[in-house]
Order: C-alpha cells, then structure tokens, then sequence
C-alpha cells in the first residue's frame, strides 16, 4: 500500500509540471506574434448562429476610368427575391492589362462571420516579379437595412481566405527574398474596419 502512494506522487509531480511546461510554451508562442494564437475578435458572432446564405442577384458592369483618373472601374447591381437592393461602385488600380482579367468578378461569401451573404468583387492580380496578388473589394450586407457597406481598408488583404470557424480573415505572400511565405490574420473590429492581429514566416 505504501508503495503505491510513493509510486504515484512522483507520477503526479510529473504530470503538473508537464502541464506547466506546456502552457509556458504557448504563452511564448504567442508573444512572438503567431496569429494562431490571438484572441477573437471584438465583432464575432455566436458559434451557433445559422447561415442565412442569402442567394443574391448580381449584375456587374466595368468601365475605364477617363485619363485625368487612370484604372478601371466597376458597378455592381444586387437584387434579392427580385428587388433591386443596391447599386454598388468603385475603382480598382492602374495594372496593365494582363493583370485586370478578373477585374469586377463577384466572390459571394461571409466576409464577416455574421451569418450573411456578403459581395466581394475582384480589382484583379496585382502585379510581382514572382507571384500576383489577389485583391478584393468588400460590400458588407446589413440585412436590418437591406444595404450594403464598404470595408474600405479590406483591398489591402493580398490572397484572402476565410476561417469560418476561427472567424478571421487569412492571407499569405511570398515574401521579397522568393522564398519566405509570409502568413496573416485578421480580425473584424466593432467600428467595421478590419485589423491585422498576427504574422507569422
């Protein structure tokens, strides 16, 4: 009997201090910027709300822009249930031609975790030596308005992806030396704006 309280003490002893060991390597690993880590963020919805997926309608036209304005531009009409919601516009930027062949295609998805259908329209590949870099505009669907909003600062994501259950946007690059792969994370904010929370090589 005695020698199996000795026996598993030390066993106890040793787990403890495992888990120690375990949580201090988190905590570091955290500290130096990897966004697997990062806490939610501050615009997250509850994990059980359910997907509305509304089924848009869209109608995309693009234009040049006159010289005085260099680059393309882009309008996009979105209906819902056969109502016309809203007439959406922008401008994308001065690449050569070969790079704006997806220019104002519609990427339908939930941008924001919020369990509804947003429009994302391509300002096409943006030029690299060794990689292009896909862009998006971001309309932002309210359903309480039936309107949509611009997230002004979404463009600057290079390849996004979306992590439905991490509610983050991801994006990755090359980094300048063609080698390193450069990796983010980004989190939506309360005010609409989008943040970049973590990078990791």
């Amino acid at each position: 009997m005695n020698r199996k309280k000795v026996f598993v003490q030390p066993l106890a002893l040793f787990v403890l201090m495992l888990a120690a060991m375990v949580s201090v390597a988190d905590s570091a690993k955290a500290d130096d910027g990897c966004f697997t880590d990062m806490p939610p963020g501050e615009n997250e919805p509850l994990d059980d709300r359910p997907l509305i997926n509304e089924e848009f309608d869209v109608s995309v036209r693009t234009f040049d822009m006159d010289s005085h304005d260099p680059g393309p531009g882009y309008e996009v009409t979105i209906g819902l249930d056969d109502k016309m919601l809203q007439v959406v516009e922008g401008r994308g930027y001065d690449y050569p031609k070969d790079m704006l062949e997806s220019f104002g295609m519609v990427w339908m998805v939930d941008a924001d975790f919020d369990g509804h259908t947003d429009v994302l329209v391509s300002l096409g590949t943006a030029p690299a030596s060794d990689q292009t870099f896909e862009q998006y505009d971001a309309w932002l669907y309210n359903p309480d308005e039936g309107k949509f909003h611009y997230a002004k600062t979404f463009r600057d994501i290079y390849n996004p992806e979306f992590d439905a259950k991490g509610h983050r946007v991801l994006s990755h690059y090359i980094a300048r030396d063609g080698k390193t792969m450069v990796y983010s994370a980004y989190y939506w904010q309360k005010d609409g704006s989008i943040k970049e929370v973590g990078k990791t090589w």
